[in-house]
């Protein structure tokens, strides 16, 4: 599955190129297990990069122009948007102000602007689900045209903002707990991306390019202060990106003040992804002994409905991840009213 080097566009030739499998209307059924040439559709370009840092830190734009320039699949972040606009173009959100605090909706405008909302722990969890199911795409998406992917963060470091929304106080330690035990289930089926470039920025310039942005419920927000933007910054450097490297490759560049991204494609084009021995932990995600192997986990990407139901618990000890009955009833009455006028 691993060829050892990416390969910038400019420098691609004479490419042998299959129709990708259309994975969007299509299942993977027995015979296309049998008999489609899933192997033979990647190349060296077949890897997952996810680009991670603090906010504001100018993340999109370099995700995008990887993306571009190894002919990858862009993947921006996933947002509410997708959650509470139903079908209709109506966004439930606008009910908040029909409904008792309990029962409102919590995005990250919310959560960014009342962070003692009693529905953000609920928030950090649809998070989580939202970047776990667009890990699942990537996935898919890989395997089922051979293209790589270029992700803004993904589930992997959803923790670090949990961990640092608990030490804020916003989530009880309780929560959080439970927390990690359903991102550690939901881990086990996943495949740790190839390359995690880290852009590093001070607290003081992330809190600069913040109000340099001037989204008005992140100027103004009670959250991003400097203490809590450091204790992300920690997390990040001291957990994550201390432990990822055993698995995938991490590069870190000082974007205090914007570098020149053809220096990271140049730096990405210099890494061996082919690591040949089998005891080695780095790409250990990638390595299979048959092709087989790697059709069954494509396949389970497929169930992505399973792989939701694996890690999907109740714990009705931690009332903030649940809402009430007379919640839910209050929701569905507002709901019908919203059916009745459309």
């Amino acid at each position: 599955m691993q060829l050892a080097f990416i390969t910038q566009k400019a420098k691609r030739v004479n490419r042998r190129q299959l129709p990708p499998f259309d994975y969007l209307h299509k299942k993977y059924g027995f015979w296309s297990q049998l008999f489609d040439p899933m192997v033979d559709r990647c190349d060296e370009n077949s890897k997952v990069i996810v680009v991670e840092g603090p906010i504001a830190a100018g993340k999109s734009k370099v995700a995008a122009k990887l993306a571009e320039e190894f002919e990858m699949v862009y993947l921006p972040p996933p947002t509410f948007d997708e959650y509470y606009i139903n079908e209709y173009g109506y966004d439930i959100r606008t009910l908040d102000d029909r409904l008792s605090v309990g029962s409102q909706s919590c995005d990250v405008q919310k959560f960014l602007t009342n962070p003692y909302h009693p529905n953000v722990p609920m928030f950090q969890f649809h998070y989580f689900q939202f970047k776990f199911d667009q890990y699942i795409t990537a996935l898919l998406h890989l395997l089922s045209t051979g293209q790589g992917v270029v992700l803004n963060r993904s589930f992997y470091t959803d923790y670090v903002f949990a961990k640092a929304m608990t030490n804020a106080g916003y989530m009880r330690s309780e929560v959080l707990k439970f927390y990690n035990d359903i991102v550690n289930i939901a881990k086990l089926q996943m495949l740790r991306p190839h390359l995690i470039i880290y852009l590093d920025l001070p607290v003081d310039t992330v809190m600069e390019k913040i109000k340099k942005r001037g989204i008005p419920y992140e100027v103004n927000s009670k959250v991003l202060t400097s203490k809590y933007l450091q204790d992300i910054e920690n997390i990040y450097k001291l957990d994550y990106l201390k432990n990822i490297i055993s698995h995938s490759h991490v590069l870190v560049y000082d974007w205090t003040n914007e570098g020149d991204i053809s220096f990271i494609v140049e730096d990405i084009e210099m890494l061996n992804f082919n690591y040949e021995d089998k005891k080695a932990k780095k790409m250990s995600d990638w390595r299979f002994e048959n092709v087989q192997q790697l059709r069954t986990k494509r396949k389970h990407y497929e169930n992505r409905y399973f792989l939701h139901l694996d890690y999907s618990r109740n714990e009705y000890s931690l009332p903030e991840l649940h809402y009430t009955a007379e919640e839910m009833e209050e929701k569905y009455e507002a709901m019908k009213m919203v059916r009745i006028s459309i």
